[in-house]
């Protein structure tokens, strides 16, 4: 629509104008100078998506009214460094300028609504991309439909996508890229590695488009690197599981108190700091130990496989040794939970006492049977529903707060509804 607002502009000039699309800009820096005097030597008028594609000295003759061969033309959202340039030719033009109000929108607010034909606003509907660590567990399918719900009370549209399992960065990375390139008009990303993502959001967030987090931080600076982020208190979350332990085993715990930690995978932050939570907290109880831990895949099945061969080096004598097993999110629990079962219809003794993190229709039967003692529950529909908010009210200029707890519950026998 922009583009063709543009060339509806320049036909009222009584422009001669063709398109010619150029296929192969990948050698076209976006914030290269030498791209506008070419477009001023060929008397041509260049397009873009791309506030960065417009030097400085381009924008002050801009600003002035100055009259100028090249012009570069700006949309709202800036997808990518380099775009695809649409050159619209104009034969030896010697003075042409479009309006100021064409070139540049305004960043912060919604874009400009179209026009009926009898001059009344056609709202235009926002569209949040909202990008999860995963698509496949249960807690990702929450999350969605708190995002969702959101989107419905405040008339937005929610578009989905992120990789299967929590494991495939580059996949997210890419998919975040490509979401942001699409013209959406702001992004809901749970970042499945803190650092790996850092520099993609960085860059999304410098050209304008407003980006929150939810259920998992970055390696950045709220206001900065990225609007606000909603979420778990996750290192108070992993001393909430560690407090548990600690008050199940008792006094004289087991197995001389020793304590088994399946951990997610290395570049989960949230993950990462509600085990941090936990070691602090445990370290509190002389009686307790770790005495083992060990990151997974971040697939159930990967995290059934560690917890296997972790639990078969404590078992003896027909018994398995540990006081306690802690593990930090719903594949890990899961995944812990069914190797548990498995040493159980073998016919081990499992008297260890069991302290999962999220919840899932098979964890919450296994609290129901007593094969887990409890579940630190989180809140993933009130981070995605918080967090699609959070977008929209960036995008309308309104103040967000730097950081939402979307709090956790303990889920137990006595406490399951």
């Amino acid at each position: 629509n922009f583009d063709n607002n543009v060339l509806r502009a320049l036909r009222r000039e009584n422009a001669d104008v063709d398109i010619v699309r150029v296929q192969d800009t990948e050698m076209v820096q976006a914030d290269d100078p030498d791209v506008l005097e070419w477009a001023a030597n060929e008397g041509r008028i260049l397009l873009t998506h791309d506030v960065r594609t417009m030097p400085h000295y381009a924008y002050e003759r801009v600003r002035d009214n100055l009259p100028m061969l090249g012009i570069i033309a700006i949309q709202r959202s800036a997808p990518q460094p380099i775009h695809p340039l649409i050159m619209i030719q104009i034969p030896r033009l010697a003075s042409f300028l479009l309006p100021i109000a064409l070139l540049l929108t305004g960043c912060g607010r919604e874009p400009a609504a179209a026009k009926n034909p009898d001059g009344s606003t056609v709202a235009k509907k926002l569209t949040i991309a909202v990008v999860p660590k995963a698509t496949t567990h249960s807690y990702w399918k929450t999350a969605e439909s708190g995002a969702r719900r959101a989107a419905e009370e405040l008339g937005v549209n929610i578009e989905w996508q992120g990789p299967l399992d929590d494991s495939k960065i580059a996949d997210q990375i890419g998919i975040l890229n490509n979401l942001a390139a699409s013209g959406v008009d702001g992004i809901l990303i749970s970042p499945s590695d803190d650092k790996a993502l850092a520099p993609h959001i960085r860059a999304i967030s410098k050209r304008g488009l407003p980006v929150c987090l939810f259920d998992s931080p970055l390696d950045g600076k709220a206001g900065v690197d990225y609007v606000n982020f909603a979420a778990t208190d996750n290192r108070r979350a992993g001393e909430i599981a560690a407090e548990n332990v600690i008050k199940l085993a008792g006094e004289n715990p087991a197995e001389n108190g020793a304590v088994l930690m399946i951990r997610f995978t290395e570049g989960s932050a949230s993950t990462r700091l509600r085990e941090e939570g936990f070691l602090a907290a445990l370290g509190r109880a002389p009686a307790l130990k770790v005495v083992d831990q060990q990151f997974t895949d971040g697939s159930m099945a990967g995290a059934q496989r560690v917890a296997e061969a972790l639990l078969g080096n404590y078992v003896q004598d027909g018994r398995l040794k540990l006081a306690a097993i802690f593990a930090s999110n719903q594949p890990t629990a899961e995944g812990t939970h069914n190797a548990l079962r498995a040493l159980r219809t073998k016919g081990i003794v499992v008297n260890t006492r069991f302290v999962g993190f999220d919840e899932s229709e098979l964890l919450a039967q296994g609290v129901d049977n007593g094969q887990i003692d409890a579940l630190v529950v989180q809140d993933p529909a009130q981070m995605g529903y918080l967090g699609v908010k959070s977008v929209v009210a960036a995008i309308r200029g309104e103040k967000t707060e730097p950081y939402i707890d979307t709090g956790v519950t303990l889920r137990t026998k006595k406490t399951a509804p």
